[in-house]
């Protein structure tokens, strides 16, 4: 018989004589365990009340081992396993000191092992209860409340990668006020609900970002300030994770003063619906806005005073829309890729008018251009100047017509006078050359060679029948 077996008879035969002769085996199993559990066995039965807590311990050592030799997790021990409850340990007559408080120090503060796992703390009623720490298998870690066997109350988690959470636990979960250190380097601290982020609490990146607002399902949802590492800043609603809503965001300058900003609608992190934006040239735009660009009907106001009330698409000026300048001068009409394209009228700062054609910004096709002279022009224009034909009409009745170049008098053309005389002939940069006729108000006609405006060389000279020259008796 080896010492813990001899150990173990001697004892059941001090402590319960009535018991020496029972059946019950100490050396089916290992030596120690043998002997808790004959004490657990007969220590019920026992006469000497002092050792009762120590009976009370093997039972509970006794029920541990036993569950975990058929695969069940004895991490929590029922009330019902332990043969006295703390209820029955104060009705029992026994010397306080030696009941009592080795009762407590056994029942409260406990070590054990199971499935690989360690807690150590309170337990009550053989649950853990009260303040306890437990080690997992995967070596994450629990140190706070229990209340009968689950985390509740106050709390530290402490993970693998070595994330934490820090705050209050309800039904062993998260619940409430509590603070998550991130294995990356983010720190979470506000609200949980069920092991959820949920209501209202601040993010900080380990990048120096930092959001401070509402929260559901873990995600930024509600309204909530987000500050960036870089000065930027935005301020309103969110949704999943996105601006989302009205809000606000201002971009930092260099010197870390607000060099643009947007207050105004958002979808889905995009600017999207009316809003207005200040840029850092000082344009202002005041509009409608889709996938964070200025679309649809909107007012831009340049940074030199020019305002242009119109139509977007995609940030550039499309459609229908009215441009006026800050010197008085204004366009009225249509646009494409940002440039005055379509039909269109443009008033200059003296008064001239063009109304017609254009196309890439510049006059081209058919137009009329009213000088504040009272002098037209009608006709076809090409690359922002008069060319190709068109007719000229003068303030003080003369008129033009046939060919341009570049808003002046070339090739073939006509040039009428106001007392019916004319020029038929060609132009050279707006002046007369080449071959020529000139029909006078008598009807006399002159038909030869033009230079810089000067006939030269001969020419042919024919007078009418009713021209006074050929009378004889003139």
């Amino acid at each position: 018989m080896c010492l813990c077996r001899y150990a173990c008879s001697t004892l059941i035969y001090i402590l319960a004589p009535n018991h020496t002769k029972s059946n019950t085996c100490v050396c089916e199993c290992e030596c120690f365990f043998s002997c808790v559990r004959v004490i657990a066995l007969i220590g019920v039965h026992s006469p000497h009340p002092f050792l009762h807590p120590i009976f009370v311990l093997a039972r509970a050592t006794y029920l541990l081992r036993s569950t975990s030799s058929v695969g069940v997790k004895p991490l929590i021990p029922t009330a019902s396993s332990l043969p006295f409850s703390i209820e029955q340990n104060k009705q029992t007559k026994r010397d306080p000191l030696s009941s009592l408080c080795i009762t407590a120090l056994l029942l409260r503060f406990a070590r054990f092992k199971a499935a690989k796992m360690m807690y150590t703390g309170e337990i009550e009623n053989g649950q853990m209860h009260g303040r306890g720490c437990l080690i997992y298998p995967n070596k994450e870690k629990y140190e706070g409340d229990w209340v009968y066997g689950k985390r509740h109350g106050h709390g530290t988690y402490t993970y693998a990668d070595g994330s934490k959470y820090d705050g209050e636990w309800v039904e062993d979960k998260v619940h409430g006020k509590g603070t998550c250190y991130y294995a990356s380097g983010n720190r979470y601290t506000g609200d949980w609900t069920f092991g959820r982020i949920n209501g209202r609490g601040t993010l900080e990146y380990a990048d120096g970002d930092r959001y401070d607002g509402e929260w559901k399902d873990g995600r930024m949802h509600g309204k909530g300030l987000y500050y960036y590492s870089n000065g930027d800043r935005y301020d309103g609603e969110w949704k999943e994770d996105k601006r989302h809503g009205k809000g606000t965001v201002t971009y930092a300058g260099p010197d870390g003063s607000v060099s643009e900003k947007f207050d105004g609608d958002w979808v889905e992190g995009r600017m999207q619906g009316w809003g207005k934006y200040y840029y850092a040239d000082g344009g202002v735009y005041e509009g409608e806005w889709q996938d964070g660009k200025m679309h649809g009907k909107g007012t831009y106001i340049f940074p030199n005073g020019n305002k242009y009330e119109g139509e977007w698409c995609d940030d550039v000026k499309q459609g229908y829309g009215v441009l006026t300048y800050v010197n008085g001068e204004r366009y009225e009409g249509y646009w494409l890729d940002d440039k005055a394209h379509g039909n269109g009228t443009l008033t200059y700062l003296q008064g001239d008018r063009y109304t017609g054609e254009w196309y890439q910004g510049k006059k081209h096709g058919r137009g009329t251009l009213a000088y504040s002279n009272k002098d037209t022009y009608e006709g076809e224009w090409r690359n922002d100047s008069a060319t190709g034909r068109g007719v000229l009409e003068y303030a003080n009745g003369c008129r033009y017509e046939g060919d341009w170049l570049d808003d002046r008098r070339h090739g073939d053309g006509q040039l009428l006078l106001p007392d019916g005389s004319s020029y038929e002939g060609g132009w050279v940069c707006g002046k007369k050359e080449g071959r020529a006729r000139i029909i006078l108000k008598c009807g006399a006609v002159f038909v030869g060679n033009w230079k810089d405006n000067q006939i030269v060389g001969e020419g042919e000279f024919r007078l009418s029948e009713n021209c006074d020259l050929s009378n004889p008796d003139y």
